[in-house]
């Protein structure tokens, strides 16, 4: 039930991130082993911070690293096997009553997943050259550990929201198949196919599969929402305080060699952010043709030469107040919606941060 519908997520137990069983005493082993992770990753900050501190002026350095620790501190319980047997009911939904077999994500998206993968991993190997080489110190060495695993985390909540997306996209298109079958019936005779899909029982099986992907968003929402925020807020800080020390590299105030230290390290995570959101404005834009199309259902029915029975039109009536009701959103705690708008909100806050810091220093 697990990899059911992604076979590579068990690869993601290996960071501590997912359980790599459902049998009892497997997932004690996999606590303990997640906890021994967080541990290390939290005594190396704590000795490095308070025992061996970096000598210079890197607080907010220190800052960011710690951060980064307190945001891998995951909680195996129930609630991500429960999120993973919903995720594999809709898809029995979708093949039993909506008559579409899902056979997983297009393989563009798991190339672009991919691609991820391997620029996050490959944008370390700069840092790598380059620290040794320079006198620069900063966190990078004690929390190496940290920074894949916070990657990675980002890369897997990226894949379950791309996940959901897909499946919104799809009951978006079996709703306007279902639109495009009622258009069709106001000026012809349909087939025994058409006849099914404008059936009151086809109706029922979209909002039920409506209903479950609002489940799953808000489960998905509540199991992942502080991993989401803490996320968000390492890479805005990462991010923009290597811009910061790439322009006062570019002023000639520290090495010329640490520019591809700050920039592998920026690049990445604006990539992530850009993506993240990308992929929330998707879910959000799908939600928007869902409800076109149900309220286009809507209108299309009373122009029929007959009037869909009474229990079908309540039924319509129920689905286009859920839809309008019911946003299927990616929300980190109710704090933001992943969007563009948030990315925008993100940018303005970086520019304006980045002129403060630019300002202080030429102090």
């Amino acid at each position: 039930m697990l990899y059911g519908l992604q076979c590579y997520l068990k690869y993601f137990a290996v960071l501590g991130l997912v359980p790599w069983t459902e049998t009892g005493p497997q997932q004690l082993l996999q606590k303990i082993y997640t906890t021994a992770i967080v541990a290390i990753n939290i005594g190396v900050t704590f000795y490095n911070v308070v025992y061996a501190p970096i000598e210079g002026d890197l607080p907010v350095s220190m800052l960011v690293s710690s951060i980064v620790y307190i945001s891998q501190i995951l909680t195996m319980t129930g609630k991500y096997y429960e999120f993973c047997l919903q995720l594999k009911t809709l898809k029995g939904l979708f093949q039993t009553e909506l008559f579409y077999t899902i056979q997983g994500l297009p393989r563009t998206r798991y190339i672009k997943f991919f691609v991820l993968g391997i620029l996050n991993v490959a944008s370390l190997f700069p840092e790598i050259y380059v620290i040794p080489n320079s006198t620069y110190i900063g966190y990078f060495w004690y929390s190496i550990c940290a920074i894949v695993i916070n990657r990675f985390q980002c890369l897997l909540l990226l894949l379950y929201a791309e996940l959901l997306g897909y499946h919104v996209e799809l009951l978006g298109l079996r709703l306007l198949a279902v639109l495009k079958c009622r258009q069709l019936s106001v000026h012809s005779m349909l087939d025994a196919k058409s006849e099914q899909m404008c059936s009151l029982e086809y109706l029922l099986s979209l909002k039920r599969a409506y209903m479950q992907l609002y489940r799953l968003f808000g489960h998905y929402n509540r199991l992942y929402g502080w991993s989401i925020v803490s996320i968000f807020v390492v890479m805005f800080l990462d991010s923009m305080i290597n811009i910061y020390w790439t322009l006062l590299i570019m002023a000639n105030i520290y090495q010329y060699v640490l520019l591809y230290n700050t920039t592998s390290t920026y690049l990445p995570l604006l990539i992530l952010l850009i993506t993240f959101c990308r992929c929330g404005e998707y879910c959000k834009r799908q939600h928007m043709m869902i409800g076109s199309h149900v309220r286009g259902l809507a209108c299309t029915s009373q122009r029929l030469p007959e009037l869909p029975s009474d229990p079908y039109n309540a039924v319509l009536a129920e689905f286009v107040m859920q839809v309008e009701q019911d946003d299927l959103i990616i929300s980190a705690e109710g704090f933001m919606n992943i969007d563009y708008s948030l990315l925008m909100s993100i940018f303005t806050a970086m520019v304006t941060y980045l002129i403060v810091l630019m300002q202080f220093s030429s102090l």
